[in-house]
C-alpha cells in the first residue's frame, strides 16, 4: 500500500470512488481511449495529515490561479485513460500541489513512473471551475468530464443547440430530470478543447447557474460534493437524451411533461425554477 494511505487513510476513500466511477464510465461507453477526465480537491482530505509524498516535479502554468495557492488536487492524466484508472489510480492519475502564487504546481505522488505525466489537457477549464467553487464558498469539490453518447448527439441537432429548447426537451422526458437538475444543463459551443475559450464559456455557463454543462459536439461537464454525484447528474440527463432519441427513431416527436406537470414538481420537491 502507498505510503500516503498510511499516511492520510481517508484519500484511501477518494481513491477507490473514483475507481468506482471510472469503471462506470468505461462500461457506459462515455470514455472511448483517452476520452474524458477528472479532478478533486483534495485540500480538505490531507489537512491534518502529515503526508509522506514520494516526488516533486514541477510544472509551470499558463494562467495564473492565485486563490487556489497551496491547494491539493487528485487529476486525471493527460492521454490515460478511464478504463486504466478503474484499475490502477496511481499510475493514471496524479496528486499536485499549486504553487502558492497559483503560477505553476508540483505532482508530489502518482503518474506511474513516466516523467512525462502530465495532468488532463483540460486543466484550464478544470482549475478555473475550481475557483469558481472557491469563490462561492461551495462545498462541490469534484469536477467531472465525459463523453455521454446520446447527450451529444443532441448537441449536433440545429433545434437543441439553444439552453431554452435542450432543457424543455429534456425535462419533458422524465419526472427525475427536473428533481435532479432544477436548473437545467447549460450550453458552451464548440471551443478547441483544452483552449482558454472553452474554460472561458464553461464559467459563464456556470454563472448562469447551472451545475451540469454540454460542450457542444465534444461532451458533458458536471460538478459534486463527490465523484458519484456528478455521475449520477450526467447520467439522469443521458438517460432522457436517450429516451427522446429512441422516441425519434421511432418516427415519434414526444410533446413530454407538459409545463403544469413540470410546475407540479417544482412545487412538491420545492425545486429552483
Amino acid at each position: 500500500m502507498s505510503e500516503l494511505y498510511l499516511s492520510c487513510p481517508p484519500l484511501a476513500d477518494y481513491v477507490e470512488e473514483i475507481s468506482e466511477v471510472a469503471g462506470y464510465l468505461w462500461q457506459k461507453g462515455w470514455a472511448e481511449c483517452n476520452g474524458g477526465n477528472l479532478s478533486v480537491d483534495i485540500s480538505h482530505i490531507l489537512e491534518g495529515h502529515e503526508c509522506r509524498f514520494e516526488k516533486e516535479e514541477h510544472r509551470g502554468l499558463d494562467h495564473t490561479y492565485s486563490p487556489l495557492g497551496g491547494h491539493y488536487f487528485l487529476v486525471t492524466g493527460s492521454g490515460y485513460r478511464f478504463r486504466d484508472l478503474a484499475r490502477n489510480v496511481k499510475d493514471n492519475a496524479c496528486i499536485l500541489r499549486v504553487d502558492n502564487d497559483g503560477s505553476g504546481y508540483t505532482i508530489v505522488w502518482g503518474g506511474g513512473n513516466s516523467p512525462n505525466f502530465r495532468p488532463t489537457s483540460e486543466f484550464a477549464s478544470h482549475l478555473s471551475i475550481h475557483k469558481l467553487l472557491l469563490d462561492r464558498g461551495s462545498d462541490e469539490r469534484v469536477v467531472l468530464h465525459t463523453h455521454p453518447t446520446e447527450l451529444i448527439a443532441l448537441t449536433h441537432f440545429p433545434e437543441y443547440k439553444s439552453e431554452s429548447a435542450i432543457n424543455r426537451a429534456l425535462w419533458g422526458m422524465l419526472p427525475e430530470v427536473k428533481v435532479i437538475i432544477p436548473c437545467g444543463v447549460g450550453i458552451v459551443p464548440y471551443a478547441l478543447p483544452g483552449s482558454q475559450k472553452l474554460a472561458e464559456g464553461t464559467i459563464d455557463a456556470f454563472n448562469r447557474g447551472h451545475s451540469v454543462i454540454l460542450w457542444e459536439m465534444h461532451g458533458c461537464l458536471a460538478t459534486g460534493k463527490d465523484a458519484i454525484e456528478a455521475f449520477d447528474q450526467i447520467d439522469t440527463l443521458n438517460k432522457a437524451a436517450e429516451i427522446l432519441l429512441l422516441c425519434r427513431a421511432a418516427g415519434q416527436h414526444p410533446s413530454g411533461i407538459s409545463e403544469v406537470q413540470l410546475k407540479e414538481l417544482v412545487k412538491a420537491f420545492n425545486l429552483k425554477e
